[in-house]
């Protein structure tokens, strides 16, 4: 025996373990945008192939998060600073920081991020632009840690991720596409470009050898199913089954029918109001992501949690809804309105959606008195039928639409801002006495506004 035989023995072991070390052999997952299914730049779309979570979610969140002083617009502009593009070429601020971010650090700063943009709307008191940073914040840790992620281990090593000297990732290059050879094709038509006879090897080797199961079946002259070989076996095998259990969705939605039924109980009768309210959909809305929150945390040790997550995603932009608008005094359909007492229309006219017409001819006006008038229509049409002998006083807005004073003036547009007057017919006695009608004659002034729509005012006979 030689005196290095026993070196290289002892070596041996330790290179082998080296070859075979996770990081030796696994590749890194990057975090890239995805061009091809994104809608703006691809950060939702990437984002959501990299988790397993549907984009939507993705987008809504960002949308909702914006809500809170613009807390979703830069976590956005942050998340495509941060991303790889579509090819793996490295992001922005790894070219600029010359270090290699992993896509567990990108979420981890995100999370970061919205935590501190939480933090920094607690310090002027709780309200809703904290609940509107709050809840997602919540709601994506506990997706987190149903999927098994421990989050003090990511917060722990955060900042060796970003404190580490490995360099970015090199911009993939062009490279030209090969042509195989076709041996159907001739040379005549073959197209230009390099050959690869390794795959033209290959190709022609796997068209020449028989099976040899295929051999076995024409020896035995039956035709049967071939059995899945060992590969297929243990491929199926390694497949993680589907999680199965109770369905928590189906728990949840009876506790929260329970918990309406108390809020209804507690209201002294069904309605909306007592749900959506602005003063009882922080309460009602906030249980049922308590409860969705408590369903995915129990999802993690038992049951089957699919589905509770999209609910919960849903409910928040409900809540965020509710506290913003006071959702009980939104109208759908078709409106017609007829005051018959100035009382009548001291309160603004209102319409979410649809086709609405005033009619004020029946309103009982006296000389030179003057009313207002407020009309709102989301999204539709606004016809105003005003009597001829009042001064009609137009102040109308449309985001997009038209807008227009009987056959005088006529917009059409976005952001429209029509400010006009019609003046009352003159009656049919003499000059004197028409001048003297008009100028006593009542004053509506009409505030107007309109998302998107039609706002039209027309001068009828009372």
């Amino acid at each position: 025996m030689v005196d290095g035989e026993p070196r290289d023995e002892a070596r041996a072991p330790e290179s082998a373990a080296a070859d075979t070390s996770p990081a030796a052999g696994a590749a890194e997952r990057e975090l890239r945008r995805d061009d091809a299914a994104g809608v703006i730049t691809g950060v939702a779309a990437g984002l959501g192939r990299h988790t397993g979570i549907d984009p939507v979610v993705w987008r809504t969140a960002f949308a909702v998060t914006a809500l809170g002083g613009g807390t979703g617009l830069w976590l956005y502009a942050f998340a495509w600073l941060l991303m790889r593009d579509a090819r793996g070429g490295p992001a922005l601020l790894e070219q600029l920081l010359n270090r290699r971010l992993s896509g567990e650090a990108v979420l981890a700063l995100l999370g970061g991020g919205l935590a501190l943009g939480t933090a920094f709307n607690l310090i002027g008191g709780f309200g809703w632009t904290t609940l509107v940073l709050a809840v997602p914040l919540v709601l994506g840790g506990l997706i987190a840690h149903n999927r098994g992620v421990d989050l003090s281990r990511v917060a722990r090593q955060l900042p060796e991720w970003l404190t580490k000297r490995e360099p970015p990732p090199n911009a993939p290059g062009s490279e030209p596409d090969p042509a195989y050879y076709n041996p159907a094709q001739p040379w005549a038509a073959a197209p230009s470009g390099p050959i690869d006879l390794a795959v033209v090897a290959r190709q022609s080797a796997a068209r020449e050898a028989p099976d040899p199961d295929d051999e076995e079946d024409e020896d035995s002259g039956e035709d049967r199913e071939r059995p899945p070989r060992p590969k297929d076996r243990d491929d199926a095998a390694a497949r993680p089954s589907p999680r199965r259990g109770v369905s928590l969705l189906g728990v949840s939605a009876w506790i929260v029918a329970a918990l309406t039924a108390v809020v209804f109980v507690h209201a002294g009768g069904v309605s909306v109001g007592a749900l959506l309210s602005p003063q009882a959909a922080p309460l009602y809305l906030g249980g049922v992501i308590t409860v969705c929150g408590v369903v995915l945390v129990v999802g993690t040790w038992a049951g089957n949690p699919r589905g509770v997550a999209p609910v919960a995603a849903l409910v928040t932009v409900l809540a965020v809804a509710a506290t913003t608008t006071d959702l009980t005094q939104l109208r759908f359909g078709d409106a017609r309105w007829r005051p018959a007492a100035v009382s009548e229309v001291r309160e603004p006219f209102e319409l979410g959606v649809g086709q609405a017409r005033l009619d004020l001819t029946a309103l009982p006006l006296e000389p030179g008195q003057e009313v207002t008038v407020r009309v709102r229509v989301g999204f539709g049409s606004l016809d105003v039928l005003v009597p001829d002998s009042t001064r009609a006083v137009v102040h109308g807005r449309a985001g997009f639409g038209r807008v227009a004073l009987a056959d005088r003036v006529s917009q059409l547009g976005v952001g429209l801002a029509l400010h006009d007057t019609l003046e009352p017919v003159s009656g049919s006695g003499g000059d004197g006495a028409a001048e003297e009608a008009v100028s006593e004659a009542p004053t509506l002034n009409l505030v107007l506004d309109s998302y998107a729509g039609d706002l039209e005012v027309w001068h009828v006979a009372a």
